[in-house]
């Protein structure tokens, strides 16, 4: 094998080896920040809003209790409809957060116990109203009820808490970009991309001094397309800007009470990152493109030094 044909395999080998390499990272980068987009959107969002209405509302259930079994027509109309109504809206947030709930097992196993205590609270509010007319029961019942509500770390409030602290945690998970990812997009993903593209151009001027010949169009192909790549930078970048407001908007102090405009909020946010994730199939297309072009631009010039000379 002559040298000239020697150095031509060395160098498509090379070649070859860094693109897979380059475009394996790049699709992993890629992935890494964009797989979390609907998550965030279709999982996470309604469940962290669901469990904080649930507090919301129970937390407004106990103060609107009270003054129903206190108030003096409370004998002809009942436990008021807003009782009735935060009760219900409590009841059907834990219904549904519990089958999606982000939180794992633990928050699963949390959600159940809940949803029993709130049953317990709703039984212990009627009993204090159904003795409304003895003051020393209907107080004893509704300290009772507050206890089940609000005791430290065994109330309901707490445990719905503590499902939500595990459900940001998650959260935080999806839309933080992590050292693992930084390290990918600063130094691994440049450094090889910036290698690939100066091999690429070290070996079309070894091809033109070589051969004598202005351009190898296969090979410039594949160092413009390594260009045509860089939007996906932008589109990470434009990916985790949007899923950190998303994480904003979600971990706000009044969202039990703005579920509805938060939920559109991170829909709106979140819209263009989903078809920008969409963009990770397109990554081993252009790799295999990229790998094509080098293959086509290199191998004729090899074939060319097939036989030795005698």
């Amino acid at each position: 094998m002559s040298a000239t044909r020697a150095l031509l395999v060395r160098r498509l080998t090379a070649l070859l080896v860094v693109t897979a390499v380059a475009v394996a990272t790049l699709l992993a980068a890629y992935y890494g920040v964009s797989r979390n987009s609907k998550a965030v959107t279709d999982r996470s969002t309604p469940a962290i809003l669901q469990v904080a209405a649930a507090i919301d509302a129970l937390n407004a259930s106990y103060d609107e209790a009270r003054r129903s079994i206190s108030s003096p027509t409370a004998e002809f109309e009942g436990l008021s409809e807003e009782y009735r109504d935060k009760l219900s809206t409590a009841k059907q947030s834990l219904t549904q957060v519990s089958k999606s709930t982000i939180g794992g097992e633990s928050a699963r196993g949390a959600l159940r116990t809940s949803a029993a205590l709130v049953t317990s609270y709703d039984g212990t509010v009627e009993q204090a109203y159904a003795n409304r007319e003895n003051p020393t029961l209907r107080d004893a019942y509704l300290r009772y009820a507050d206890s089940i509500l609000r005791h430290d770390h065994s109330g309901l409030l707490d445990r719905l808490r503590a499902v939500q602290q595990r459900q940001f945690g998650v959260l935080d998970d999806q839309t933080s970009f992590g050292w693992l990812l930084t390290f990918a997009w600063w130094l691994l993903v440049p450094g090889l991309f910036l290698t690939l593209a100066a091999l690429l151009v070290h070996t079309q001027r070894f091809l033109r001094h070589r051969f004598r010949r202005l351009v190898n169009p296969w090979l410039a192909a594949a160092t413009a397309l390594l260009v045509a790549l860089l939007p996906l930078a932008v589109f990470t970048y434009q990916t985790q800007d949007r899923l950190e407001s998303a994480r904003a908007s979600l971990t706000q102090s009044d969202i039990g009470r703005t579920g509805g405009p938060t939920a559109r909020e991170v829909a709106r946010t979140m819209r263009n990152a989903h078809w920008q994730a969409g963009a990770v199939g397109w990554i081993p297309v252009g790799g295999a493109v990229l790998a094509a072009l080098i293959l086509v631009g290199l191998q004729p010039r090899i074939d060319e030094y097939r036989f030795q000379p005698r």
